[in-house]
């Protein structure tokens, strides 16, 4: 039944593409597009530890356990946190000589990213402080987010129309035609504005940390719309 419908629909979308090319009469193509801002209630947080010593082992191994003293606190904090390892690393470290000779090696340098996804934004000053005082070595990015991000792109998408539609109705009142049948649909690509952001963890180790602010994240939708004009 799942394969009936879906042929169906496909065949339905074709007769209107093809009903949509046998049109001959005029038509007008209008645009319409709106941003709708929502107060994020999600945030990512990228926390990077970073280790270095003199074999790529002894580097890979602290890492290893300055990683789980972060994940072990962090789920102390938050239980239920969707909490996981996204990068890890081990490179050398290298001298270059000033004559130009081979470089050498001076010890190795690990890398390990925990991302935490945390959906309560109030405890977002809890984690930096458990990360800095877990001896976490940096926080390379903070991402915020909508749990529900259909919702809010239904809400533009409907106010792009709306004001596609109202485009076609001036345009017809101004020319003295009336409108006809809804010919085609055409969506563009949304576009969500969520900036990321860094924090110092200079700053981040001090009592003066100014409270950071979500702000609003941005869903921009655009549609072309085009409808028949009937005299």
């Amino acid at each position: 039944m799942r394969f009936v419908l879906v042929f169906l629909v496909s065949i339905s979308s074709i007769a209107a593409q093809e009903l949509a090319s046998r049109n001959t009469g005029p038509s007008v193509l209008v645009h319409g597009e709106a941003t709708v801002s929502a107060q994020p209630d999600r945030v990512e947080i990228d926390i990077g530890v970073v280790t270095q010593a003199s074999t790529s082992q002894a580097a890979a191994d602290q890492n290893t356990n300055q990683a789980n003293v972060l994940v072990r606190e962090l789920h102390t904090l938050l239980p239920s946190a969707n909490i996981k390892t996204i990068n890890f690393s081990v490179n050398p470290n290298y001298r270059y000589p000033k004559d130009g000779g081979p470089p050498a090696i001076l010890g190795y340098t690990a890398n390990n990213t925990v991302r935490i996804v945390l959906d309560d934004l109030s405890k977002l000053r809890n984690v930096i402080d458990v990360a800095t005082q877990a001896g976490a070595s940096n926080i390379n990015r903070l991402t915020f987010g909508l749990r529900d991000e259909m919702a809010v792109r239904v809400q533009a998408l409907a106010q792009a129309a709306s004001q596609a539609r109202a485009g076609a109705e001036a345009l017809a009142s101004s020319l003295k035609v009336k409108l006809g049948r809804l010919l085609r649909v055409e969506e563009g690509q949304p576009v969500v504005i969520a900036p990321a952001r860094q924090i110092d963890f200079g700053k981040a180790e001090s009592t003066d940390l100014t409270p950071i602010s979500p702000g609003n994240i941005e869903v921009h939708a655009n549609v072309n719309l085009t409808y028949e004009l009937l005299q």
